[in-house]
């Protein structure tokens, strides 16, 4: 039996559908691949950056404390409490 140019057509068809579908796959693969490399890549950064936000919530509760902020207002601004003399009642 001679193969006619029908078959040899739908022959053609489905090698080119193959290697679309090969090449698609290798393509889709090599994208998720990427992906989930530059997803781990932001996680770590997203620990990175959580990890300096703690630091700087401590390093405000530190630096805004009373005790702390009175210390630096006596000693590094020379402020006092006002006494009597100078202080006049508004009413």
């Amino acid at each position: 039996m001679k193969p006619t140019p029908v078959s040899w057509f739908v022959l053609v068809i489905e090698v080119v559908v193959v290697l679309m579908t090969t090449f698609g796959i290798v393509s889709v693969t090599y994208n998720t691949r990427t992906q989930f490399s530059e997803l781990e890549r932001l996680r770590s950064q997203y620990q990175l950056l959580l990890e300096d936000w703690g630091r700087l919530i401590l390093e405000e509760s530190a630096f805004s404390s009373p005790s702390r902020v009175e210390r630096v207002a006596r000693e590094e601004l020379g402020m006092v409490l006002p006494d009597n003399a100078n202080t006049v009642e508004i009413e």
